[in-house]
């Protein structure tokens, strides 16, 4: 019998040393989790300070470079996943205010730009730049126009930089996820339920049951795709916007 598979090492993540930005969110946690399961050091970091997590806001400069000057303390960065975002703005474009606007793209796209920035300068050859962009960045939609752009921009940045760090030996992907069980699509239901009419319930059903595989992504779903990102899995994968949704683009 060919042992082959049960010999493969391919996702022992013992070596690797991963930031993770919006770690206090479902998303991030479950990430977390994941890569720790994994026997990956994990330095999770938000917005929100709270027990073993710290403090980042990815739209200040330096800030960011503190992040990464304080991983650094305790060993070389191998992965970063880059979960910080927001999901607002959900409204007519007539009514979306430049501030609002503004906010989003500077957390959404800004940063991102600044923890790719930090990254490029400190990764080394076989590292991994994941950044969490969305469903939303592949195709828009009425009433997301701002949000969409934002996610948008994002996997241009991710298209340019695995041009520019590939021949360094770093991969630069993105995941775009669809709906996933979180607070933060409660919200937004709410919010296209005032737009539409019907309840958040609603709404979250209908995607549910229309989606090929009946279900929302489980933030697990959403961590098993960047675990393997930063695995011998995926050593050839690089520049790529990995869809994360159940089938939902395919329709």
């Amino acid at each position: 019998m060919n042992n082959t598979f049960r010999e493969d090492n391919s996702l022992d993540l013992s070596s690797r040393f991963v930031i993770v930005t919006g770690a206090a969110g479902a998303i991030g946690k479950s990430i977390c989790k994941k890569y720790r399961a994994l026997g990956a050091t994990c330095l999770p970091s938000d917005l929100l300070k709270d027990e073993g997590i710290e403090f980042c806001d990815v739209t200040d400069e330096s800030s960011v470079i503190n992040l990464f000057n304080t991983a650094e303390k305790s060993g070389q960065v191998t992965d970063i996943v880059h979960t910080a975002g927001i999901l607002s703005g959900i409204a007519p474009i007539e009514e979306i205010s430049v501030e609002d606007f503004r906010q989003i793209v500077d957390v959404n796209l800004t940063g991102s730009f600044l923890i790719a920035r930090e990254a490029a300068r400190r990764l080394q050859k076989g590292g991994t730049l994941t950044l969490i962009s969305s469903q939303a960045g592949l195709r828009g939609g009425a009433y997301w126009s701002a949000y969409s752009s934002s996610k948008g921009g994002v996997n241009r940045l991710v298209d340019c930089l695995a041009e520019e760090l590939g021949p360094r030996g770093i991969r630069v992907n993105a995941i775009c996820p669809g709906g996933v069980q979180a607070p933060v699509l409660s919200s937004a239901c709410e919010r296209i339920a005032e737009l539409t009419g019907g309840t958040a319930n609603d709404i979250l059903d209908r995607y549910s049951r229309e989606n090929p595989l009946k279900r929302l992504a489980t933030p697990e779903d959403i961590a098993g795709a960047c675990v393997y990102l930063s695995s011998e899995l995926a050593s050839y994968v690089n520049g790529t916007s990995i869809v994360v949704d159940g089938g939902e683009l395919s329709r």
